[in-house]
């Protein structure tokens, strides 16, 4: 399958997009700064290093340029969180279809007097236009279990996750777009089960970590733009 990786700032690209040319749009954007603590145990210490941060504004304004260049009758997901949830939900109050709860199997630590442990990030399911799910309708909590301690991205996603996205939401041979590239996780999901794929990266050391394992199962980065 053909796929682009571009490391650099999403926008300078997506606002020169063709509108409705998409099949799907998966954003996973930095809505909060987490890091891990790899550093102190020895680990990889750019696990512990914070993530390219982006505004609000900025967030919402890759959502709606994800918006104009997706075709008609097709979704869009982004993943957030129970802070941030709020701000997402009402510029695009009349697009959302659906409120994933993805159960992660174990919690936080967090507060550990002050507050339970979060045990689920949220998938909000968007549309443009009269969307039909491709696969089985299923409830609206997923148990998938997150990423270990073996990952290359601190927010790293489970590749399963976003496969269960692209089947349900694509067919084989379709485009799908990330501007959020992390651990290049949606880019392995869609080239294993048969799509195309546009994605960027603005972190130079994660953008090689995404090409290295691409690699492994034997991609080949058209960078032409």
């Amino acid at each position: 399958m053909s796929y682009q990786l571009l490391c650099k700032d999403c926008m300078e690209d997506l606002t020169q997009m063709e509108s409705d040319s998409v099949d799907l749009c998966l954003l996973d954007p930095p809505y909060f700064d987490y890091v891990t603590h790899h550093r102190k145990s020895g680990g990889d210490g750019k696990l512990s290093q914070s993530l390219v941060q982006q505004s609000q504004e900025d967030q919402l304004r890759t959502i709606q340029e994800c918006i104009r260049i997706l075709k008609p009758d097709r979704s869009f997901w982004v993943f957030t969180n129970w802070r941030n949830i709020w701000w997402m939900q009402e510029r695009f109050q009349s697009l959302w279809r659906n409120m994933i709860i993805w159960d992660k199997g174990n919690w936080t630590a967090g507060d550990l007097k002050g507050s339970f442990g979060n045990q689920y990030e949220v998938i909000l399911l968007g549309a443009k236009g009269k969307w039909k799910f491709k696969a089985k309708r299923e409830p609206d909590i997923w148990s998938i279990p997150r990423m270990g301690t073996d990952r290359i991205h601190s927010t790293e996603k489970p590749v399963e996750l976003y496969k269960k996205i692209i089947v349900n939401s694509t067919d084989i041979g379709d485009w799908v777009l990330d501007p959020y590239g992390g651990s290049g996780a949606s880019l392995i999901a869609a080239l294993e089960t048969g799509r195309d794929m546009w994605m960027w990266e603005i972190d130079p050391e994660y953008y090689r970590r995404i090409e290295d394992r691409v690699k492994e199962i034997g991609g080949n980065n058209d960078k032409r733009s």
